[in-house]
């Protein structure tokens, strides 16, 4: 029973990744689709506000990734092994957050300027 869990619990972590690859990889598709098919120098913000939309989104289902392998960790009696990857998430994490806060900052700003 507990390995079934388990079992699901990876699947579910691995799809959540593979929707945060996506809607990265979807942001940057259309944003270059965007900008070969649309370039003026006035569709640049557009480009960059939807871009980092994605992005952001796309870190964020990646952090919720990261968060459930951490939590899987089959530790087996090593709890120097769990520390390590809980240092680990928390420094990915940490990195993360700053570049979706710079981000954000910059979309807000993108926002602005756009109205």
């Amino acid at each position: 029973m507990y390995e079934e869990i388990l079992h699901i619990i990876k699947y579910v972590s691995f799809s959540v990744g593979v929707v945060g690859i996506s809607v990265i990889a979807m942001g940057a598709a259309r944003g270059l689709y965007h900008y070969i098919l649309h370039l003026r120098e006035d569709n640049f913000r557009n480009i960059r506000y939807e871009l980092g939309s994605h992005l952001i989104l796309g870190l964020d289902f990646l952090v919720a990734k990261d968060i459930i392998d951490t939590l899987l960790i089959d530790v087996n009696g090593e709890q120097q092994l769990f520390w390590m990857e809980l240092a680990l998430l928390i420094t990915v994490v940490m990195v993360r957050i700053t570049l979706t806060y710079f981000t954000q900052k910059e979309l807000n700003e993108l926002g602005r300027k756009k109205i």
